[in-house]
């Protein structure tokens, strides 16, 4: 059950306080190669979160997202806007601290955005040292609840479904048609990987490492938008609305 939080009143944080949880999107305003906007992340994350709040039974109380987050390594295309990371950390704590205050015992950080993952592992840590598990503060990738569906859907191989490949394209063709030009799709090759980490959304990472995206791709994305369709799109949308509502219920009984 989907509640905003600007929504409510005094009244109606004394009600739900005790039975909802709150959820908040960190997503990110970057480069989505020359096909996609720089919004891709907070579209997809206003939409995914929406609708997953909307489809739990139980309620969940959904606050403004975040916009900006974690992304020097696009700097090298026009449209960005990046933080600092211990800037972002003690934002998000704060904001995590307030709900804490208002009196809610749950709480979930819905990512868009990869590049945020670090800092808001975190605010994880620094919340959990101070509150313990009175305070039931979990972060996820919204992609990774639904991993096995996604598996299942899309047809690319590891290394083609990474930023502004098959996934966002074909999630943004079904939910913002206007705002993908598909006449700058080319067909391209999955970006290779090693035996220890791969660039994809579902992909294996033995180890981290920094690179700026212009490095893997001059135009920006990696993976293999070319694959991407409205019609995928529609089923990875329900496909990880579905599965992140059932992982807000689970942790919401």
């Amino acid at each position: 059950m989907l509640i905003n939080w600007n929504e409510l009143s005094q009244l109606g944080f004394e009600q739900y306080r005790e039975k909802a949880a709150v959820v908040i999107n960190f997503a990110s305003t970057e480069q989505h190669s020359y096909h996609l906007p720089v919004g891709t992340d907070a579209f997809l994350g206003k939409a995914v979160t929406e609708q997953a709040a909307t489809l739990a039974k139980t309620p969940i109380i959904l606050l403004p997202q975040v916009c900006y987050g974690y992304s020097p390594h696009h700097r090298f295309a026009p449209g960005y806007i990046t933080m600092p990371q211990k800037d972002l950390v003690n934002y998000a704590c704060d904001i995590c601290e307030c709900v804490r205050q208002n009196g809610f015992q749950k709480m979930y950080l819905v990512n868009s955005h990869g590049g945020n993952q670090v800092y808001l592992s975190a605010v994880i840590n620094e919340m959990g040292e101070k509150y313990g598990t009175s305070f039931a503060l979990k972060e996820l990738r919204y992609w990774d609840v639904a991993g096995p569906r996604i598996s299942e859907i899309r047809e690319s191989k590891l290394g083609g479904m990474g930023h502004a490949g098959e996934f966002e394209t074909s999630i943004m063709m079904y939910l913002h048609p206007e705002l993908v030009h598909k006449e700058l799709i080319h067909e391209c090759d999955p970006v290779p990987g090693d035996p220890w980490f791969q660039r994809d959304l579902l992909g294996y990472k033995k180890y981290q490492k920094y690179a700026n995206f212009n490095e893997v791709n001059p135009e920006g994305h990696i993976g293999q938008p070319h694959l991407a369709s409205s019609e995928k799109g529609k089923l990875l949308f329900e496909a990880v609305t579905e599965e992140l509502a059932k992982f807000f219920d689970y942790f919401n009984r």
